[in-house]
């Protein structure tokens, strides 16, 4: 076989590989939210931009490590609907704390959507474990980390609420 073929064929090997793309399109986002939380205040920027720092070296890694690997997991192509849904439930989540929703009920939203798309279908479960994650995730968040979260609509009632 020429080496032209080989080498497509090995390229194409590695352009289908999950753990490829998962660690590239990890490390994007974590050098995006990098660079993003580089403008928070003072207060607000160390754990957001120590959480990316980590995840720009677990991207990183497992790129990497898929590159150097003799092992083809090829990419999931029947799952894609799945992908797409979590992403745009991902950036819905993201326009309801820049539009005002709060952290609060963005995020009980989100994970609500999570668990839908990963085959919870009981809406009152969904309901109940979203709130108690959204819950901790706040307490965590506001009241032991001291992190500013985006103003909301409910914020008379707490702050990022």
């Amino acid at each position: 076989m020429p080496t032209s073929v080989k080498s497509g064929t090995a390229t194409r090997r590695i352009l289908s590989d999950v753990y490829v793309w998962t660690g590239a399109i990890l490390f994007a986002f974590a050098a995006g939210a990098a660079y993003l939380a580089m403008s928070f205040d003072p207060t607000s920027r160390t754990f957001p931009l120590v959480v990316s720092i980590i995840m720009m070296f677990a991207g990183g890694g497992i790129f990497l490590q898929a590159l150097s690997s003799h092992e083809h997991r090829p990419l999931p192509l029947h799952e894609f609907g799945t992908i797409g849904l979590a992403v745009i439930a991902i950036v819905l989540w993201g326009l309801g704390l820049a539009f005002g929703l709060g952290f609060l009920l963005s995020t009980i939203a989100l994970m609500m959507a999570m668990l839908w798309l990963s085959g919870l279908r009981t809406p009152l479960r969904a309901l109940v474990i979203s709130s108690v994650i959204a819950a901790v995730a706040y307490g965590l968040f506001v009241m032991v980390l001291n992190v500013h979260l985006p103003s909301s609509f409910l914020s008379f009632i707490a702050p990022g609420l």
